[in-house]
């Protein structure tokens, strides 16, 4: 018999009587333009601000959004690099591209699955103007250290924070390290309102910067700054603003029990010989927004896709690492296929930038050894038990 014999657990009832109050009350208005008396997205920001611990936040249509707000705002020129990692939502690297910068790729700690202080110091070139640090999986990076190098650097320090709603680093916030944090609450997140999302900022200037650059640079407070950049459109509505709202009580109880689970399944996975927990910094506390762990393959004979099958024929639905390739790796970035025949920002640069020679020994040893699992709320420790328990026998099976 399989260790697993039933479906894991779906998450649990997400909506109910506080999101239909919350609703009714902004349908009750008749008008769900963000920008009017009694905002309830603006209700909403100052909340999700005060929560965090931010001077404010800008509500956005999406965590993509919230990333090309943000690095608009920091108004690096065109042609610049931006180091990140090359384990991400490909969002992060798409709001990199739509201001005409450079993506320049970090290795990551394989057993972190993302960049180390040391790898964002070796990236860093004389182009340089920014850094998007990601907490990947809801696991916080050492952000204080990559922190501090941009700030003697000086270059603009942005943080994805996609995934890590709740996430902590020696007890403070992800999102209020650098200079914006930019968040997602879309439908696959800890909480949601939908689609949606906001960025964190600690000035009025950053603020007021970043809400132009999401709202087609309008001039909404009076600033006198009316269509002075090119901006999109990534206004929230009244709608989004109310379930965001009505979700925002309820974040601490979901990170608290995906916490107790995660932290759990990692102390347990690090006494199996052959497996590798993602490691967490000293300091941090993980949000989990699934669980990443791998497979040391100086230890276990099989592949990790043949890792992946043992799992299932023991009932565990497994998958491979977040990113199928680096994204260096992708057709996106050999054919740089941005822009029908030639992508600007090397115009701008007067460079080329050739991926297809990028390999990152730490990148391309945590992909080709991850894995996944599903991770949430609605999760019990038997549920945990028996991913400990079909993880130990695949792993036994293939030493």
């Amino acid at each position: 018999m399989p260790v697993r014999t039933t479906e894991f657990p779906r998450r649990p009832p997400r909506f109910g009587p506080a999101e239909i109050e919350a609703l009714t009350a902004a349908l009750s208005k008749n008008e769900l333009w963000y920008w009017q008396k009694e905002s309830i997205v603006a209700s909403t920001m100052t909340k999700y601000a005060e929560k965090f611990g931010a001077h404010r936040a800008v509500a956005t249509s999406s965590g993509t959004a919230s990333l090309h707000v943000a690095i608009a705002a920091a108004r690096m020129p065109a042609g610049s690099e931006v180091i990140t990692t090359p384990i991400t939502d490909i969002g992060t690297i798409n709001a990199i591209l739509y201001q005409n910068l450079i993506p320049v790729f970090a290795d990551v700690d394989p057993d972190t699955a993302m960049p180390r202080p040391e790898h964002i110091t070796a990236a860093i070139t004389d182009r340089t103007r920014g850094v998007i640090a990601v907490h990947l999986t809801g696991c916080p990076m050492e952000i204080e250290d990559v922190a501090s190098i941009c700030s003697r650097a000086g270059l603009a320090l942005i943080e994805d924070c996609a995934q890590a709603l709740g996430a902590t680093y020696r007890g403070k916030f992800v999102g209020l390290f650098g200079q914006y944090g930019c968040y997602s609450l879309n439908d696959q997140k800890h909480i949601t309102s939908g689609e949606g999302g906001f960025v964190l900022t600690h000035t009025d200037y950053d603020y007021f910067l970043a809400h132009n650059y999401a709202d087609k640079f309008y001039d909404r407070y009076g600033r006198n700054v009316r269509l002075q950049a090119l901006a999109p459109n990534y206004r929230m509505s009244e709608l989004d603003g109310a379930m965001a709202a009505a979700q925002l009580p309820k974040l601490d109880a979901i990170i608290r029990k995906r916490r107790t689970l995660g932290d759990r399944l990692n102390d347990e996975l690090s006494k199996i010989r052959g497996i590798i927990p993602q490691q967490k910094p000293p300091g941090a506390e993980c949000s989990y927004f699934f669980y990443l762990f791998r497979i040391d393959p100086r230890i276990i004979s099989c592949s990790r896709d043949g890792f992946v099958r043992g799992l299932a024929r023991e009932g565990i639905p497994a998958r491979g690492a977040y990113v199928r390739e680096p994204i260096y790796r992708s057709h996106y970035f050999l054919q740089k296929s941005f822009f029908p025949g030639v992508w600007p920002a090397e115009v701008v640069a007067g460079r080329s930038y050739d991926y297809k020679s990028v390999s990152l020994p730490g990148t391309e040893e945590a992909v080709a050894s991850g894995i996944i699992l599903d991770l949430h709320e609605g999760f019990e420790d038997s549920d945990i038990d028996d991913y400990i328990a079909a993880i130990d026998l695949v792993a036994k099976n293939n030493r």
